[in-house]
């Protein structure tokens, strides 16, 4: 089975970076500690970097964290779904439990100022949903930080390959997305949940 696989992050010169990876259950070892982990600072105009480690795009501090608006979740999943039909795929459906997934880890990112699949208290998206109530079979996730708003980081999504590839899992049923601003009122992190439910 697969464990965590963290894809290249992307990154824009507009200060813009992107990271995704799968879940499915397995046994997996102790993640790195974000805390002990080398946090790279983000250069002016990288192209790609390496997603396995965070990534450090703004300040720790006080975030703006909001749930889910309707209005995100709807041109989340409207973008989602052109993306899976190009691909031929199913459409998925909106999850009001993994909006709140994503949104929490958002947040979290958001509070820490790292770009990092893995959470305050959790190693990744699987930890997150069962904590939450859900129980996924196969969960992904891509996440981004920067300064675009929805459309411009699911467009960025779409045209990543890694990312893309999340959002065209042939087994997924479910979506899930979720945003928090930073402390300097700039920055913003977003969270998407791709899942399909035991």
């Amino acid at each position: 089975m697969k464990r965590l696989f963290p894809a290249p992050m992307l990154l824009a010169p507009a200060l813009f970076a992107l990271a995704a990876c799968v879940q499915t259950p397995a046994p997996q070892a102790p993640p790195e500690s974000a805390a002990t982990a080398p946090v790279p600072k983000l250069p002016g105009r990288v192209i790609w970097t390496d997603g396995h480690a965070p990534v450090a795009v703004a300040q720790a501090g006080q975030a703006d964290c909001q749930p889910t608006s309707a209005e995100q979740a709807a041109r989340g999943l409207a973008a989602t779904n052109a993306t899976r039909h190009e691909a031929g795929l199913a459409p998925l459906v909106g999850n009001r439990k993994l909006d709140r997934v994503a949104a929490d880890h958002a947040c979290d990112m958001a509070q820490r100022g790292l770009m990092t699949h893995t959470g305050s208290a959790t190693a990744g998206p699987m930890a997150r949903a069962r904590a939450l109530g859900y129980r996924p079979r196969i969960i992904a996730e891509n996440i981004a930080a920067g300064r675009f708003e929805i459309d411009g980081t699911l467009a960025q999504w779409s045209a990543s390959p890694k990312h893309r590839a999340n959002i065209t899992i042939p087994e997924l049923q479910e979506f899930g997305l979720g945003m928090a601003t930073a402390a300097d009122g700039k920055t913003t992190f977003w969270a998407a949940v791709y899942a399909k439910k035991m």
